[in-house]
């Protein structure tokens, strides 16, 4: 073996994967609620004229956006991601826009995320009217509700969309408290990639999972290393994903939250480090 196989297999083994020992029953997390759509209680009768009530599933809701992403286009990638919460699909037309939803998702303090949200109209530098639309618009649990514009940033001087944000600014009342324009430099790939994690992982959630594993790190002081708590549990994919969902209630903090949880693995509890 190199030393790349080496290290990748050491990687591997930190991470709970044997691939001298792999499992031949296909295993899946047990989820409290369906992971696709929802569920719903339907009241009806049977045969006999008797009340009934089922569950009847029902896809995930449709996007509210203004309009769709783009069927084609080039260079691009386009499509959904689905809001654990509100079991509706948010549309993305980039990979930045994909991490900053994902981002905003993982974010317990948004209550409510629409994407392409209606257009703000505004007068240009002629005075003639104009308007923006707006990538996303996330609402926080204290109310505020802030535009977000997603630009790669070699593209924010050609496209001119720090003034367009300057001259829509004066007419946000009623639409959003602030607007802001993020670029990759803000939407990194290893934030993404822990928050595509943390979106899953709740989209999976068991509760009785989570309050384990929340009761085992209760009173652990300092940093540990995240790997070594979840191979202590039997079913290290349902405690990983337990670890997922307590960093998104706050009761867990990556201590390096720029880099990957697989580069990085390392947190603490929250509590215990005010």
């Amino acid at each position: 073996m190199n030393a790349k196989q080496v290290l990748r297999f050491m990687k591997d083994r930190e991470a709970g994967i044997d691939r001298d020992n792999i499992k031949t029953v296909r295993e899946h997390l047990e989820a409290d609620e369906v992971s696709s759509g929802r569920e719903v209680v339907v009241e009806g009768v049977d045969e006999d004229g008797q009340p009934l009530l089922y569950k009847k599933w029902v896809p995930t809701k449709k996007s509210t956006g203004s309009r769709k992403p783009a069927e084609r286009t080039k260079g691009h990638s386009r499509g959904y991601v689905t809001d654990p919460a509100s079991k509706r699909a948010i549309g993305f037309e980039s990979t930045h826009e994909m991490r900053c939803a994902m981002m905003l998702l993982a974010n317990k303090s948004v209550v409510h995320l629409e994407d392409q949200p209606p257009a703000v109209h505004y007068p240009d530098a002629e005075g003639v009217c104009r308007k923006h639309t707006f990538d996303y618009r996330a609402t926080f649990a204290d109310g505020r509700r802030v535009a977000i514009a997603v630009k790669p940033s070699h593209l924010v001087e050609s496209s001119e969309i720090r003034e367009v944000v300057a001259r829509v600014k004066p007419y946000l009342d009623g639409f959003a408290d602030q607007a802001l324009i993020l670029t990759e430099r803000n939407l990194t790939i290893a934030r993404g990639d822990n928050a595509e994690h943390i979106v899953h992982a709740r989209r999976y959630r068991n509760e009785a999972d989570c309050e384990e594993l929340q009761a085992f790190l209760e009173n652990v002081p300092g940093v540990f290393r995240i790997y070594e708590v979840v191979n202590r549990f039997p079913d290290f994919a349902a405690a990983m994903n337990a670890m997922w969902c307590l960093i998104y209630d706050g009761f867990l903090k990556l201590t390096y939250p720029d880099r990957t949880l697989r580069d990085a693995p390392y947190a603490y509890v929250v509590h215990l480090r005010n």
